[in-house]
């Protein structure tokens, strides 16, 4: 397995590292964390040893001394350790390195980030930009970028399989988040096959055979045990009929396919542009939280007409001085289209300059600057991202 450099840069205090599993947190955290006590919750015998007794933690690091380390590994399972790091940190000073595949069980036990002590860091599949392997492109598109995918190709298949299985069978079934895995399962299928597209909850349940109410809380499943997320569209105010709905999002595209049962199947360039979408956005969510930017990302649609796939906020809107956004297109196709171009720029002149700038990502090989528009390849465009050029 290659190692990866990660582009988390490592907090100074005590924070909880939440992200989904197979991404790459205990790997990240034993390259980067000097740790005095390690403790792996998916251990069976720390796992039941600390559930029985949290009180357990005060004994195991008695011997430690202010600052020194602790990293407890899928903290999430028992809940109530994070209760202990709590008074420990106040009373010790030890700094906790606390990792989480899940915030269900955390926000049901008022965790609160340890009341305000704890920084909260997210951790997302493999960036392009930590990939920097060209000839990796094409894998990323059909299997997603999981360190475990990237590093091992031949595999990626099997090891998608497999995350799907243990998903169901440790996060759902194990920690009873629904009573009934059947019609979870059912409707994990349903929703995957919509990967990148306008949530439709009402269409989702008369497919799935699932009933309304228990979609509402299947989607809530999701994005608690960050598998998915919804992306929120903005309303400018420019045309009548302007989306309202989420996109919703699997946080691996990859990890999409292998739950919507077409993990066989080859798959449709249309797909495949839900594939790259979702590897530019996995990219300026990553910058976003590992720069700690701030910036909120939405889609922009208006029925039957016209769509932009993202839509960044570089400047919030203060007090008399509005909000500013940059519009991205993503298009897999190695010709950029002129008119794609003439879109955007008419989408930028429309409001007076709150839209400044607009990005074409496409899988060619030249840069090109084409009035506001600039249009670049997706090995440019992370470049670029990471350097602070576009936001």
């Amino acid at each position: 397995m290659p190692n990866f450099n990660r582009l988390l840069e490592f907090p100074g205090k005590t924070f909880l590292l939440l992200g989904p599993r197979g991404t790459g947190k205990s790997t990240w955290l034993a390259s980067n964390a000097v740790a005095s006590l390690s403790i792996d919750l998916l251990h069976s015998e720390q796992y039941y040893r600390y559930k029985a007794r949290p009180s357990l933690l005060r004994d195991d690091v008695a011997h430690l001394v202010r600052g020194d380390w602790v990293v407890i590994d899928e903290a999430q399972r028992v809940p109530d350790l994070l209760h202990e790091v709590h008074s420990l940190y106040e009373t010790k000073g030890l700094q906790f390195a606390l990792t989480g595949s899940s915030a269900r069980k955390l926000k049901r036990a008022d965790t609160d980030l340890l009341a305000g002590r704890a920084i909260r860091c997210d951790f997302f599949p493999l960036t392009w930009a930590e990939i920097s392997d060209v000839s990796k492109l094409n894998l990323c598109l059909d299997y997603g970028s999981l360190p475990h995918v990237v590093g091992a190709p031949k595999f990626a298949p099997d090891t998608l399989a497999s995350y799907v299985q243990t998903y169901l069978k440790e996060e759902i079934a194990a920690e009873a988040l629904t009573r009934n895995l059947e019609p979870f399962a059912r409707f994990l299928q349903v929703a995957a096959q919509r990967h990148g597209q306008l949530l439709n909850v009402e269409s989702v349940a008369q497919e799935a055979a699932v009933k309304r109410r228990s979609v509402d809380n299947y989607f809530g499943i999701l994005e608690d045990t960050l598998l998915g997320f919804r992306l929120p569209s903005i309303r400018l105010g420019r045309r009548a009929k302007e989306v309202a709905h989420p996109k919703f999002y699997f946080f691996d595209a990859g990890v999409a396919r292998a739950a919507s049962g077409w993990l066989r199947e080859t798959m449709p360039d249309e797909w495949r542009g839900f594939s790259l979408e979702t590897l530019v956005l996995n990219e300026m969510r990553a910058y976003n939280s590992y720069r700690r930017k701030d910036r909120n990302i939405y889609h922009y649609s208006v029925t039957g007409s016209f769509d932009v796939d993202f839509i960044v906020e570089t400047t919030k809107n203060v007090m008399h001085r509005p909000a500013t956004y940059i519009a991205l297109e993503v298009k897999l196709a190695k010709t950029w289209k002129r008119s794609w171009s003439d879109t955007l720029k008419g989408f930028c002149a429309e409001d007076s300059g709150n839209v400044t700038k607009a990005y074409g990502i496409y899988l060619g090989a030249d840069t090109v600057k084409d009035g506001a528009v600039e249009i670049m390849n997706v090995t440019e465009f992370s470049r670029q991202l990471w350097a602070g050029n576009v936001f």
